[in-house]
């Protein structure tokens, strides 16, 4: 199977090549924190010889899925996501922001942040980096504070299903993207919207069976026109017009991978 995983704080913003990496899981028992180790090598690594970019340290992030559900580090990844599912790292700090679920402790009822942060995810703790115990004083925690700090956005509190099954056509221009989903055509024309940039697009379809579905791509294969693409409704197929920037240039797959040696 293949996922996708991004560092969310740089593919948000589009500059860093190397915030989306492609995986290709064979072994059954791979873990979630195995591809976070491997994800932080091969992302330090690249920027070894850029001062401007701070290497990761994998004890600072865990990983989430696109409902923003962060995923114990020893959760089997063939047995946690799909086929082209998207595996999003992200710090501990932020994971712990961006949910509002969790409960507010006092900190004085816990001897350590190990100890605060398994109180909050009721014994599914973010630090999920096991460290030996030493004999150390454990470090002191300051009393919680606020714990958000802005509004929630839509994307972040609405939980979503991947749409991981899809045909995609190059033709005359175009990239057209098929998703197949009976009777959608039935939904308020509200239910399915879209977001376009130059290298990425979003597609989200609302309260379809009692679910919200969405395809995200962060990385395309190539660049489109954003203005010109578009998403259509039939009685049982949502399709993607993708403009292509370069009508030339061939669309082998939707999602850029890097080729052998390909920086």
């Amino acid at each position: 199977m293949k996922v996708y995983a991004h560092y969310e704080s740089a593919a948000s913003s589009r500059q860093d090549p190397n915030a989306t990496q492609v995986f290709q899981i064979t072994d059954a028992g791979k873990t979630v924190g195995s591809l976070i180790e491997d994800f932080v090598r091969i992302y330090n690594e690249k920027h070894k010889n850029n001062s401007e970019v701070e290497g990761l340290d994998k004890y600072s992030l865990c990983a989430r899925t696109d409902g923003q559900v962060v995923v114990p580090a020893d959760a089997p990844i063939a047995k946690t996501f799909k086929n082209g599912d998207d595996i999003w790292i992200v710090t501990l700090e932020e994971a712990m922001k961006e949910n509002n679920e969790r409960i507010v402790v006092n900190s004085s009822e816990v001897k350590n942040a190990i100890e605060l942060s398994k109180v909050k995810a009721k014994d599914k703790s973010y630090y999920y980096w096991s460290r030996k115990a030493t004999d150390e004083a454990p470090a002191p925690v300051e009393a919680p504070k606020q714990i958000r700090t802005r509004a929630a956005k839509q994307e972040e509190i609405i939980h979503y299903k991947t749409i991981s099954s899809y045909s995609f056509e190059d033709e005359d221009g175009w990239v057209k993207v098929y998703i197949s989903m009976p009777k959608v055509g039935d939904l308020p024309e509200s239910s399915v919207t879209a977001d376009f940039d130059v290298r990425s697009c979003s597609i989200r379809i609302m309260n379809y069976n009692g679910f919200n579905h969405r395809l995200q791509v962060p990385k395309l294969s190539e660049e489109i026109i954003p203005e010109e693409s578009n998403v259509r409704v039939k009685k049982d197929t949502v399709i993607v017009r993708l403009r292509k920037s370069k009508k030339d240039h061939h669309w082998y797959e939707l999602h850029k991978t890097k080729g052998i040696g390909e920086e």
